[in-house]
């Protein structure tokens, strides 16, 4: 999942975000799962934050993104508060 959402990001040109969520799924593939979640989980919340931020992509991507935006969340947070 965060390898298609990483492809819409670059796709709408919002760097900043692809680097961010790149950074987790690094993370995770080096071992430090905990680290990915907790980094994936500080994308959201704030002001300014990746769940505030819309982007202008085509309707079938942009409701993709909203998707995996959603799973991706729900997904840290089961795997950190399992732990």
């Amino acid at each position: 999942m965060l390898d298609e959402l990483i492809s819409l990001l670059e796709k709408a040109e919002v760097r900043h975000w692809a680097n961010w969520f790149r950074n987790a799924k690094e993370l995770f593939v080096q071992g430090n799962a905990e680290k990915s979640y907790k980094k994936v989980l500080g994308a959201y919340g704030g002001m300014g934050s990746f769940n505030d931020v819309y982007w202008r992509l085509p309707e079938e991507d942009e409701r993709r993104h909203d998707f995996l935006k959603d799973e991706i969340r729900m997904y840290a947070e089961s795997k950190l508060h399992s732990r």
